[in-house]
């Protein structure tokens, strides 16, 4: 199993083309939003974090040369606390950058349940698929490759995805109850 050192490691070494990322669940315990995080459900006007700005050139330099990178992230109403910090607070910033991010809203859609079943994973090149593993706290515990043969499944799941996801911007404009201070409990 790789640790989140080496997942980057694997990510740089195979991602030449296009790098795709099933998000599914409603929380990531991860240290480098912790005070961001705890920022913005205070209320407070914009992300401050520095290493923040480095990831956002970071995604700027790759999109630039020409290597793609998509999300899809699969919620359902209401969000989460960290699932509304992560559209205001991650995903605006990251599509300004070139990331290119959908929703897939099943908030009034059960038959697209098995997308999220298959949890989180990325997939890279189309080739490469890394599943990743999450404690009972949402923290990351590491990520494991998927042998070739066992790859099928994820890049179906991956294109279904994409296909009917829709844009986050747009998304995230049509659905401003999900945005701070207006969020229903």
């Amino acid at each position: 199993m790789m640790n989140e050192d080496q997942l980057g490691e694997f990510i740089d070494q195979h991602f030449t083309r296009d790098l795709f990322r099933l998000e599914t669940r409603e929380r990531y315990n991860v240290e480098s939003d912790g005070e961001d995080l705890r920022r913005y459900l205070r209320g407070e006007s914009n992300p401050a974090a520095p290493g923040k700005a480095e990831w956002l050139e970071h995604v700027r330099e790759e999109a630039c040369a020409g290597l793609v990178s998509r999300r899809v992230n699969v919620l359902r109403a209401p969000l989460s606390d960290y699932q509304r910090y992560e559209c205001e607070w991650g995903y605006t910033y990251l599509v300004e950058a070139g990331e290119q991010i959908r929703v897939l809203d099943l908030t009034h859609r059960t038959e697209h349940g098995h997308i999220r079943a298959i949890g989180d994973f990325f997939l890279i090149d189309n080739t490469h698929v890394l599943r990743m593993i999450y404690d009972d706290d949402d923290r990351f515990v590491g990520a494991e490759t998927v042998v070739a043969a066992d790859t099928k499944p994820y890049r179906q799941i991956a294109d279904a995805a994409w296909t009917l996801a829709e844009p986050f911007t747009a998304w995230w404009a049509s659905h401003p109850e999900h945005h701070r201070g207006r969020a229903v409990a």
